[in-house]
Protein backbone atom coordinates (compact mmCIF):
# COMPACT_ATOMS: atom_id res chain seq x y z
CA UNK A 1 0.00 0.00 0.00
CA UNK A 2 2.84 2.34 0.59
CA UNK A 3 4.24 2.31 -2.98
CA UNK A 4 0.62 2.88 -4.30
CA UNK A 5 0.26 7.13 -4.10
CA UNK A 6 3.48 7.45 -5.26
CA UNK A 7 2.52 5.00 -7.96
CA UNK A 8 -0.60 6.97 -8.35
CA UNK A 9 0.78 10.46 -8.73
CA UNK A 10 3.67 9.17 -10.86
CA UNK A 11 1.07 7.88 -13.37
CA UNK A 12 -0.74 10.92 -12.96
CA UNK A 13 2.04 13.47 -13.52
CA UNK A 14 2.99 11.04 -17.04
CA UNK A 15 -0.34 11.27 -18.04
CA UNK A 16 -0.56 15.12 -17.55
CA UNK A 17 2.82 15.48 -19.29
CA UNK A 18 1.46 13.39 -22.19
CA UNK A 19 -1.18 15.51 -22.43
CA UNK A 20 0.76 18.71 -22.68
CA UNK A 21 3.15 16.98 -25.55
CA UNK A 22 -0.22 16.22 -27.63
CA UNK A 23 -1.68 19.57 -26.50
CA UNK A 24 1.71 20.94 -28.10
CA UNK A 25 1.73 18.70 -31.39
CA UNK A 26 -2.12 19.47 -32.22
CA UNK A 27 -1.52 22.75 -31.69
CA UNK A 28 1.69 22.64 -34.14
CA UNK A 29 -0.42 20.69 -36.52
CA UNK A 30 -3.81 23.12 -36.40
CA UNK A 31 -1.28 26.16 -36.97
CA UNK A 32 0.24 24.46 -40.25
CA UNK A 33 -3.84 23.88 -41.68
CA UNK A 34 -4.40 27.37 -40.97
CA UNK A 35 -0.51 28.35 -43.23
CA UNK A 36 -1.87 26.19 -45.44
CA UNK A 37 -5.52 27.91 -45.95
CA UNK A 38 -7.44 24.67 -44.34
CA UNK A 39 -9.20 26.27 -41.90
CA UNK A 40 -12.26 23.94 -41.46
CA UNK A 41 -9.67 21.20 -40.34
CA UNK A 42 -7.82 24.59 -38.34
CA UNK A 43 -11.18 24.99 -36.59
CA UNK A 44 -11.85 21.13 -35.66
CA UNK A 45 -8.14 21.16 -34.45
CA UNK A 46 -7.92 24.72 -32.64
CA UNK A 47 -11.53 24.03 -30.76
CA UNK A 48 -10.53 21.54 -28.26
CA UNK A 49 -7.35 23.45 -27.43
CA UNK A 50 -9.20 26.42 -26.79
CA UNK A 51 -11.59 24.77 -24.84
CA UNK A 52 -9.03 23.86 -22.24
CA UNK A 53 -7.23 27.31 -21.94
CA UNK A 54 -4.81 27.09 -24.82
CA UNK A 55 -4.45 30.83 -25.46
CA UNK A 56 -2.79 30.34 -28.98
CA UNK A 57 -5.87 28.32 -30.31
CA UNK A 58 -8.00 30.72 -28.40
CA UNK A 59 -6.43 33.60 -30.10
CA UNK A 60 -6.75 31.97 -33.85
CA UNK A 61 -10.04 30.66 -33.37
CA UNK A 62 -11.07 34.46 -32.71
CA UNK A 63 -9.30 35.31 -35.84
CA UNK A 64 -11.11 32.83 -37.63
CA UNK A 65 -14.27 34.09 -36.42
CA UNK A 66 -13.51 37.42 -37.22
CA UNK A 67 -12.16 36.94 -40.93
CA UNK A 68 -15.06 34.11 -41.46
CA UNK A 69 -12.33 31.61 -42.16
CA UNK A 70 -13.23 27.86 -41.61
CA UNK A 71 -16.21 29.05 -38.81
CA UNK A 72 -19.21 31.44 -39.74
CA UNK A 73 -17.83 34.75 -39.58
CA UNK A 74 -19.09 36.39 -35.85
CA UNK A 75 -17.50 38.96 -34.30
CA UNK A 76 -18.92 38.52 -30.66
CA UNK A 77 -17.57 35.06 -30.79
CA UNK A 78 -14.44 36.89 -31.79
CA UNK A 79 -14.38 38.91 -29.01
CA UNK A 80 -15.07 35.99 -26.53
CA UNK A 81 -11.97 34.19 -27.89
CA UNK A 82 -9.64 36.93 -28.00
CA UNK A 83 -10.64 38.07 -24.58
CA UNK A 84 -9.99 34.78 -23.02
CA UNK A 85 -6.23 34.63 -24.95
CA UNK A 86 -5.67 38.72 -24.25
CA UNK A 87 -6.37 37.58 -20.28
CA UNK A 88 -3.83 35.38 -20.45
CA UNK A 89 -1.34 38.40 -21.71
CA UNK A 90 -1.16 37.02 -25.69
CA UNK A 91 -0.66 40.16 -27.33
CA UNK A 92 -2.04 38.86 -31.01
CA UNK A 93 -5.23 39.48 -29.06
CA UNK A 94 -4.94 42.41 -27.68
CA UNK A 95 -4.05 44.33 -30.46
CA UNK A 96 -7.08 42.35 -32.09
CA UNK A 97 -9.07 44.06 -29.40
CA UNK A 98 -8.06 46.98 -30.32
CA UNK A 99 -8.91 46.96 -33.71
CA UNK A 100 -12.38 44.94 -32.54
CA UNK A 101 -13.29 48.13 -30.24
CA UNK A 102 -11.64 50.70 -32.41
CA UNK A 103 -14.21 49.68 -35.34
CA UNK A 104 -16.94 48.69 -33.18
CA UNK A 105 -16.68 45.07 -34.56
CA UNK A 106 -19.51 42.96 -32.29
CA UNK A 107 -19.08 45.31 -29.52
CA UNK A 108 -19.92 49.00 -29.05
CA UNK A 109 -17.15 51.22 -30.84
CA UNK A 110 -15.10 52.61 -27.91
CA UNK A 111 -12.45 54.15 -28.82
CA UNK A 112 -10.91 54.67 -25.02
CA UNK A 113 -11.17 50.65 -24.77
CA UNK A 114 -9.08 50.50 -27.85
CA UNK A 115 -6.79 52.76 -26.79
CA UNK A 116 -5.81 50.92 -23.91
CA UNK A 117 -5.36 47.35 -25.86
CA UNK A 118 -3.15 49.21 -28.33
CA UNK A 119 -1.07 50.48 -25.44
CA UNK A 120 -0.48 47.20 -23.35
CA UNK A 121 -0.23 45.01 -26.81
CA UNK A 122 2.41 47.85 -27.97
CA UNK A 123 4.45 47.00 -24.97
CA UNK A 124 4.17 43.40 -25.17
CA UNK A 125 4.12 42.78 -29.17
CA UNK A 126 7.58 43.64 -31.11
CA UNK A 127 8.82 43.69 -34.94
CA UNK A 128 6.00 44.73 -37.19
CA UNK A 129 3.19 43.56 -34.86
CA UNK A 130 4.52 46.01 -32.39
CA UNK A 131 4.57 48.45 -35.15
CA UNK A 132 1.61 48.20 -36.15
CA UNK A 133 -0.07 48.35 -32.50
CA UNK A 134 1.83 51.42 -31.59
CA UNK A 135 1.02 53.17 -35.24
CA UNK A 136 -2.58 52.57 -34.41
CA UNK A 137 -2.28 53.86 -31.09
CA UNK A 138 -0.73 56.53 -32.44
CA UNK A 139 -3.99 57.75 -34.91
CA UNK A 140 -6.18 57.30 -32.44
CA UNK A 141 -4.49 59.08 -29.63
CA UNK A 142 -4.58 62.22 -32.57
CA UNK A 143 -7.97 61.48 -32.69
CA UNK A 144 -9.14 61.65 -29.17
CA UNK A 145 -8.91 64.28 -26.24
CA UNK A 146 -6.49 64.56 -23.28
CA UNK A 147 -9.10 63.27 -21.16
CA UNK A 148 -9.31 60.24 -22.99
CA UNK A 149 -5.88 59.41 -23.46
CA UNK A 150 -5.19 60.04 -19.64
CA UNK A 151 -8.24 56.98 -19.10
CA UNK A 152 -7.01 55.00 -21.76
CA UNK A 153 -3.08 55.14 -20.06
CA UNK A 154 -4.63 54.62 -16.59
CA UNK A 155 -6.96 51.76 -17.73
CA UNK A 156 -3.55 50.36 -19.68
CA UNK A 157 -1.84 50.68 -16.19
CA UNK A 158 -4.61 49.00 -14.14
CA UNK A 159 -4.75 46.09 -17.19
CA UNK A 160 -0.43 45.18 -17.11
CA UNK A 161 -0.59 45.57 -12.96
CA UNK A 162 -3.18 43.60 -12.43
CA UNK A 163 -1.89 40.55 -15.34
CA UNK A 164 -4.18 41.31 -17.64
CA UNK A 165 -7.26 40.56 -14.84
CA UNK A 166 -9.18 43.79 -15.05
CA UNK A 167 -8.87 45.03 -18.26
CA UNK A 168 -12.96 45.47 -19.09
Amino acid sequence: MQWFFPMLLMALTCVAGAQSVVAAGSLEEAEFAYDRGEYTKAARLFSPLAEQGVAAAQFYLGLMHDRGRGVRQDYQTAVVWFRKAAAQGYPGSQSNLGLIYERGRGVRKDLVRALMWYHVAGALLDGDEGKAALKRRDFLISKMTAAQIEQAQEMARRCQQSQFQECD
